[in-house]
């Protein structure tokens, strides 16, 4: 019998693994002969309790963002003091944007890069190269992930103690249409081309067929999509309501979506099949920071978007985005005159993090940042040549202080951000720690910089 465990490493802003979900449900329909598979998750399961399990395992597959990097390392490292034959398999983000940096860690035995359902699979049955390449699976060959390995239960119960809302993640895309300067979604599924690497969908039917099932087995009062963008093409998303609609699917629902591709008959159905709210990465109010950013997204797109999103009753969330490197004050206040235009219903305002696998990111600058200490909402580091650190995150206070009624979920309680945190310390905690708080900081609130209000004298040739 083969033991393969699966490890969501720590990281504050918590979801259920389901790209782990994925290849756990991979393996037990390909795999030939008996398999003792489990998962664990860093927020839940105490350092102590995923290491004895580790214990004379064949594999254990460690899924990576860049956050939660340095925390599988600490894992790996104590697994391979206890059980020294167990080989440690690092995915994920961080491990394919740099595979060779990783590989190189005495702790690492192999790296995979990119999608891993059919290279894990490989690697189970015996493949030990230090690195290896994902394939790009059809979708259709794909099983629903499994959502009893990867525990979703806890992540629903958690949501529900949080927000009143049991919700479940669920993947219809892979590839996402466009190439954002600041996101690294490319190295996992690859850019975008119509030949070589197209944009690889599920059915709708068997989509809402696990949709369906996970409500029932979940208990479920609410869903969204964890795809990078939902709407590929207006008429998909579409096809979806149509589909949900003619099931009598009625659990709300949300999705992230580019206002380039959506229509105003788009909403008209989101609507009819009870989308709850659409997510829409604006970044910023600059059509010049818009180039930069290589979005595909005009100013005319973002407004139209908001306006027919409020005329059909749906709410409306947006993202922007502090320091791209030839953002300047004038920009910010291009920003500033947008959000106050589209009134969004829910605003969410990060600083730029160079991750491995986007285009800002320079080795020679970041290469040994602790990756533990930084993420989208904060970090210490980043700085251009029109701001310092310090500089962007009194930016970011200025703008979390003026739309405080409208901040999302992950910044209500902080500068840091509220997360779902350690759910081990949490259940320590006494009954007058807030739920939304990052526990390792209660006692430790961080310093808030100064709010510096934009100065409207400051113009931009832009029009």
């Amino acid at each position: 019998m083969k033991k393969v465990i699966l490890v969501q490493p720590y990281y504050e802003n918590i979801w259920e693994p389901i790209g782990l979900g994925f290849i756990a449900g991979y393996l037990k329909k390909y795999h030939e002969g008996e398999l003792d598979l489990r998962c664990y998750q860093g927020n839940f399961d105490t350092d102590e309790t995923i290491v004895e399990a580790c214990i004379g395992a064949d594999v254990v597959g460690f899924s990576c963002t860049s956050p939660a990097w340095p925390h599988a390392l600490r894992l790996a490292g104590e697994i391979k003091e206890a059980s020294p034959s167990t080989r440690t398999v690092f995915g994920g983000w961080h491990p394919s944007a740099l595979p060779q940096e990783c590989a190189a860690h005495p702790f690492v035995d192999q790296v995979v890069i990119g999608e891993g359902e059919e290279i894990f699979l490989d690697v189970v049955n015996g493949n030990t190269d230090p690195i290896v390449q994902g394939t790009k699976p059809s979708m259709l060959d794909l099983p629903w992930p499994d959502r009893e390995i990867i525990k979703n239960y806890r992540t629903v119960d958690l949501c529900e103690t949080m927000n009143g809302k049991r919700t479940a993640s669920f993947q219809c895309n892979r590839v996402c249409p466009v190439a954002c300067a600041f996101c690294a979604e490319r190295v996992i599924t690859g850019t975008r081309n119509r030949r070589d690497n197209p944009i690889r969908s599920r059915p709708v039917p068997e989509m809402c067929d696990e949709i369906e099932h996970a409500i029932k087995e979940l208990d479920l009062n609410y869903f969204k999509f964890v795809d990078a963008t939902f709407d590929i093409t207006a008429d998909f998303v579409i096809e979806f309501c149509k589909e949900k609609i003619k099931r009598g699917i009625t659990t709300e629902w949300e999705c992230l979506i580019h206002a380039t591709f959506a229509s105003e008959e788009m909403f008209k159905w989101l609507k009819l099949a009870q989308c709850h709210q659409v997510n829409i990465g604006v970044e910023t109010g600059s059509p010049r920071i818009l180039r930069d950013i290589k979005k595909g997204l005009t100013l005319k797109s973002v407004k139209n978007v908001f306006a027919w999103a409020k005329a059909h009753g749906v709410e409306r969330r947006g993202f922007f985005l502090f320091g791209m490197p030839n953002e300047t004050r004038a920009d910010l206040l291009l920003t500033e005159e947008l959000i106050d235009e589209i009134d969004p219903d829910v605003v969410g305002f990060t600083i730029l993090c160079p991750y491995p696998g986007t285009d800002l990111y320079k080795p020679e600058l970041h290469q040994n940042v602790d990756w533990e200490k930084a993420d989208e909402y904060s970090n210490d580091f980043w700085c251009t040549e029109h701001f310092t650190n310090i500089e962007l995150k009194a930016q970011q206070a200025y703008f979390k202080t003026k739309y405080d009624l409208l901040l999302c979920e992950r910044q209500e309680d902080s500068s840091q951000g509220g997360g779902f945190g350690d759910m081990r310390e949490l259940e320590k905690q006494s009954t007058s720690t807030p739920i939304g708080t990052n526990v390792n900081n209660v006692n430790m609130p961080a310093p808030q910089p100064t709010v510096v209000q934009l100065e409207r004298s400051e113009t931009t040739t832009e029009n």
